[in-house]
């Protein structure tokens, strides 16, 4: 009987003139976001690739020159669009793509695309992310609104039960077909989505993102039979299908914008961030203090300059066999290290504070479950973002003390404001090969925000049955 009922709603739904032309209109959107996100993905690597090597070239051809002062003049590391980032390119526009590294300084991600945006950009790109978590639910409303209040409307509802056909069973053969129609439109998205990253970024492309498109595909699944339970519940419960419908559309207005907006203030108020200028303030404070306040930078160097004369056994530091300055410099590096560890650290847990305040509000809405896992899958949130810069943090301090140690070691006391090193040693320095983290690594920060979707499924499915028992039938 399930079956039955199930292969009716999904004709009748397919043959259905005004969900075909709502369905084309949505697919319209879908592939002009996704040659959006093409276009916008092939722009943003091909620049930011030519930057990488332009900025690699300018260090290879910077002339002789003392390695300290190399540090100076440091170099870029570019974060590179990821290809599943053309589907939904999340936080890329307000995070930052570049990162100036140079010596003493563990500088923040700048030159970020919002910057030099326009007002109508800044209110929000197209995106196909966009498209699937704030219009498909749309037409899942438009589909289930009076699955329940349309027939007691007309009157089915009566024949259905006068036919033995019980409430529950109708519901779940209702929930069965309208879930095929669904899933038979996400067959095609999730094509699409394929085939655009593989036209931008070829084929091996797709079999590397393969996992992190199966869990955006699988988040999205989730999310839209979330707003199917939903909105056969509601139908079943509402006396009309007109306020079946306005209750749906108020609860996508509460999820999908308002809610956002609150949490993400809340989350500021209960774990605020200090200003620019108050986290400067506290780490040149530490760096010439010392993290405990009891440890100045002149002390630090004299106590260094004496464990350096006792283990070469001289007086002064004129007679050592090195450059005492090459290990001052890399010591100052190593005390910033530990500062930058503290205040970074403290700002990023911040950062996961306020993230996981946002995470447990999928309880209260499945947009922003979903949106939180499109972005983790898609490689475009906070939590990748914050490993691209510790790696490029990690590249700053290896080749800071790649450039000290070539100071200290290679270059003559007497002679060391004359020393420099050519072409051949900046060859031998490494260049960031920065690689994104695994997809177990993605999953591992993503398991909550789809065990709420699976939950919201399964809340929703059985609100749904439960509401169709205690259905009125006239």
């Amino acid at each position: 009987m399930i079956l039955t009922i199930a292969k009716k709603e999904f004709a009748e739904m397919w043959r259905d003139g005004r969900f075909r032309w709502s369905a084309l209109i949505v697919f319209l959107l879908l592939v002009m976001s996704l040659s959006f996100g093409w276009r916008s993905y092939s722009l943003a690597g091909e620049e930011l690739r030519a930057a990488q090597e332009d900025s690699r070239r300018t260090w290879l051809e910077q002339g002789n020159r003392n390695p300290h002062s190399a540090a100076h003049f440091g170099v870029y590391a570019f974060k590179q669009k990821t290809p599943a980032g053309l589907i939904d390119p999340g936080l890329d526009a307000y995070t930052g793509n570049s990162i100036w590294v140079e010596a003493h300084y563990q500088n923040p991600a700048r030159n970020r695309p919002i910057e030099d945006s326009t007002s109508l950009q800044r209110f929000g790109e197209l995106s196909a992310a966009g498209v699937v978590l704030f219009l498909l639910p749309l037409l899942v409303i438009f589909l289930t609104f009076d699955s329940f209040a349309g027939e007691r409307e007309r009157g089915n509802l009566r024949e259905a039960a006068a036919s033995g056909i019980g409430m529950r069973t109708l519901a779940a053969g209702k929930l069965l077909g309208i879930g095929a129609v669904i899933a038979l439109l996400l067959v095609p998205i999730a094509l699409l989505g394929s085939a655009a990253v593989a036209f931008s970024s070829g084929g091996p492309a797709v079999a590397g993102e393969a996992p992190r498109l199966a869990g955006m595909f699988v988040a999205y699944s989730l999310y839209l039979f979330a707003f199917l339970g939903l909105g056969v519940a509601v139908s079943a419960w509402a006396r009309s299908s007109k306020t079946a419908l306005v209750v749906l559309i108020g609860f996508w207005v509460f999820a999908a914008l308002l809610l956002p907006r609150i949490v993400n203030e809340i989350a500021a108020a209960a774990y605020p961030l200090p200003t620019a200028q108050e986290f400067w303030a506290a780490v040149d404070k530490d760096t010439k203090e010392g993290i405990d306040g009891h440890d100045p930078q002149n002390k630090r160097t004299k106590e260094l300059e004496e464990r350096v004369l006792a283990q070469y056994g001289v007086a002064k530091k004129e007679d050592l066999p090195i450059n005492f300055s090459g290990l001052s410099l890399q010591a100052s590096e190593e005390h910033a290290n530990r500062v930058y560890d503290k205040h970074y650290g403290e700002l990023q847990e911040r950062h996961r504070d306020q993230k996981m305040i946002v995470d447990l509000a999928g309880l209260l809405s499945p947009v922003i479950a979903a949106r939180s896992a499109s972005m983790g899958f898609a490689g475009s949130d906070l939590d990748h973002q914050q490993h691209f810069t510790g790696e490029v943090e990690l590249y700053r301090r290896d080749l800071q003390k790649i450039l000290n140690d070539d100071l200290a070691y290679n270059s003559n006391p007497k002679t060391a404001s004359t020393y420099a090193v050519g072409r051949e040693f900046w060859e031998k320095t490494p260049d960031l090969e920065y690689q994104r983290p695994s997809f177990g690594w993605v999953a591992s920060r993503q398991w909550l925000n789809t065990l709420l979707l699976a939950a919201w499924v399964l809340a929703a499915i059985g609100a749904a049955l439960f509401a169709a028992g205690r259905t009125r039938i006239d």
